[in-house]
């Protein structure tokens, strides 16, 4: 079997290799966190601007439902609130027994004047428009007029985030549906009650809510990049150690080379002879393991590392050279 690439590396580096391997996966599940968590922070405040803008719709749709059911409202004739040219209606105008002016207020007049209010105390803005609308005014612009035809095909509602005059805004428009006391005013217009008559059209600033959101994407920011440094602080530490034990330990299997290797240099020095040895009891030569007969000195050369040095002992100096003084009492060859 071939080894790969990475048995191949020394332990340190595969050590090395998978560390950084670890923080590069660390790194994309801390990352896929926070993209997590920011697109559900921005969905989150985008959702708190459309519940905005729905509750202002709501309550639209009731102050405008309780002025249909009181055939509008007389109220002073004002610079700032003058007779509604768009309004034809008997006693429009009247005068009260002092003389004072007055004026009807129709729903959508009401209306207009509150989302008038409403941006400058809030700057929620907002008016109703229509495909066929009595005030040139309500006329829709695109986004509006796109909306308005989706609900005559079913829709109930329409929102997105746009831009406004640079601003962003969250818009919401909704139907609104006639009802008996809207065909006061619109019936000339083919109005039936349960036709869908125009839309209340609202558009919530997104500054504030993408400032709060800012805010917590930095919280969470910096609390997942704590996480990410104690994760990789923690890696970090973890390689360090295990490359100390990986050290220690070459070291120490260096140390065993090297004590073995001083043992085989010895024991190529050392020869020993074991086992029973097969001798002659006459001529003392030596059976090898072939079954040969070699004399002693030359089996024990090639079995050992012995070394002969001839010489001739006392007894067969006196037999083989009995006219050599060989040997003396004080000194032996």
């Amino acid at each position: 079997m071939m080894d790969t690439p990475a048995q191949n590396l020394p332990e340190s580096h595969r050590i090395r290799r998978y560390v950084w391997m670890t923080v590069s996966l660390w790194t994309v599940i801390v990352g896929a966190l926070f993209v997590f968590n920011f697109m559900s922070i921005k969905k989150e405040f985008s959702e708190l601007a459309r519940l905005e803008a729905i509750v202002s719709f709501n309550k639209d749709v009731v102050y405008r439902r309780w002025a249909t059911l009181h055939g509008g409202v007389y109220v002073p004739v004002t610079e700032d609130t003058p007779p509604n040219p768009y309004l034809n209606v008997p006693e429009r105008d009247i005068a009260t027994f002092s003389g004072k002016k007055l004026t009807l207020m129709n729903p959508a007049y009401m209306t207009r004047q509150v989302h008038e209010l409403g941006k400058k105390q809030y700057g929620l803005q907002g008016h109703i428009t229509s495909l066929t609308p009595l005030n040139p005014n309500n006329v829709p612009d695109p986004w509006e007029k796109a909306s308005l035809k989706s609900f005559e095909q079913g829709e109930k509602e329409a929102a997105s985030i746009e831009m406004v005059d640079g601003t962003p805004y969250f818009r919401l428009i909704r139907p609104f549906i006639t009802e008996t006391g809207c065909l006061k005013c619109h019936a000339h217009q083919g109005y039936k009650v349960g036709d869908v008559r125009g839309g209340i059209s609202l558009a919530v600033p997104m500054a504030p809510y993408l400032a709060a959101a800012h805010r917590q994407i930095v919280h969470v920011a910096t609390g997942l990049g704590i996480i990410w440094f104690i994760g990789v602080g923690g890696l970090w530490t973890a390689m360090r150690a295990i490359r100390d034990r990986i050290r220690e330990r070459e070291q120490a299997r260096q140390e065993r080379n090297g004590y073995v290797e001083k043992f085989q240099a010895s024991s190529k020095q050392i020869k020993q002879l074991s086992g029973l040895l097969p001798i002659c009891s006459h001529c003392k030569k030596i059976r090898d393991d072939k079954g040969y007969w070699n004399q002693i000195e030359t089996y024990i050369d090639e079995h050992s590392d012995a070394q002969f040095s001839h010489s001739i002992c006392q007894e067969c100096a006196r037999k083989y050279y009995p006219d050599m003084d060989l040997y003396n009492e004080k000194t032996d060859v």
